[in-house]
């Protein structure tokens, strides 16, 4: 097969990190940073082809071996190539490894990678090469990895979803999101775990960090100002929300704020079904 159909770029964004980005699949991002002794990646991309890649070329660039994988979310573009680090160790919050438990048993059955085969059958040699693996090793609230004079700190958000995380390198000053950001798009608000008020608190705890470059889980590079625009959507989206709570009104009723257009053509109602349900629920 012709493995241009996977190709993805790799972009320097500081001295000691890249990201990785498959545009062929909404812009999906993966990450690393070079530490002094060792590399620690953040995410694999989609497939283990990818991953597999991308390691390689990494260990090339900076002559040092990668010793940390983490993955920000259970979501399977960002973990599906994680079958290349079997050797690293990998790590998530607990929450991940809880999730990743249950979608193996729950969803990632051979016959949901047999029907995606079906429906993609251009992918099919490289959905077979995916193995799902669950993380080594938990955290519950932050992680902090040091070498020497330069560290990374990895916090657990739990907004875009239960167990979704994020990384921040700051010697250089680099912010890596997962899915929390899918930047210039409409959020991803359909995942029921997720929960929009740890979701907005994450955004003004990533705002009080100092950040030159922005890595999102999707879409393009940025700075503070994409973190800024979603959380201001996502206040926006909540006003909107309890307005129509307040009259009695179901979610098909919420006056949706002028937005991005969303990627998928579901993403808009299944978002006001949560939004809805959690609001109602939950005061605050």
């Amino acid at each position: 097969m012709n493995d241009t159909v996977i190709d993805f770029n790799i972009e320097e964004v500081s001295p000691r990190a890249v990201a990785a980005s498959y545009e062929s699949y909404f812009s999906v991002k993966a990450g690393a940073v070079a530490l002094d002794d060792f590399v620690v990646i953040i995410d694999t991309l989609p497939y283990p082809r990818q991953a597999k890649r991308f390691r390689e070329e990494l260990e090339a660039k900076y002559e040092l071996p990668v010793k940390y994988l983490f993955i920000t979310h259970f979501h399977g573009d960002h973990h599906y190539g994680a079958a290349p680090f079997k050797d690293v160790e990998i790590f998530g919050s607990n929450a991940l490894i809880e999730n990743m438990k249950r979608r193996r048993e729950e969803g990632w059955t051979k016959e949901a990678f047999d029907n995606w085969k079906k429906e993609e059958p251009d992918f099919a040699e490289y959905i077979d090469e995916i193995e799902i693996v669950i993380p080594t090793n938990g955290f519950e609230k932050e992680r902090i990895i040091r070498n020497n004079d330069l560290q990374m700190e990895f916090y657990h958000s739990g907004g875009h979803s239960s167990c979704s995380s994020y990384a921040y390198y700051p010697n250089e000053r680099v912010l890596f999101t997962g899915d929390d950001l899918a930047a210039k798009s409409w959020p991803y608000v359909s995942d029921t775990s997720g929960d929009p008020e740890k979701w907005m608190k994450t955004f003004q705890h990533m705002l009080s960090l100092e950040i030159d470059i922005v890595v999102p889980g999707h879409g393009p590079l940025g700075g503070k100002e994409l973190i800024e625009e979603q959380l201001s959507y996502l206040q926006a989206l909540k006003t909107a929300v309890l307005k129509t709570i307040s009259e009695g009104n179901g979610p098909e009723e919420v006056e949706v704020p002028e937005f991005y257009e969303p990627d998928e053509d579901w993403q808009i109602s299944r978002a006001l079904e949560h939004l809805h349900a959690y609001y109602s629920t939950n005061s605050t």
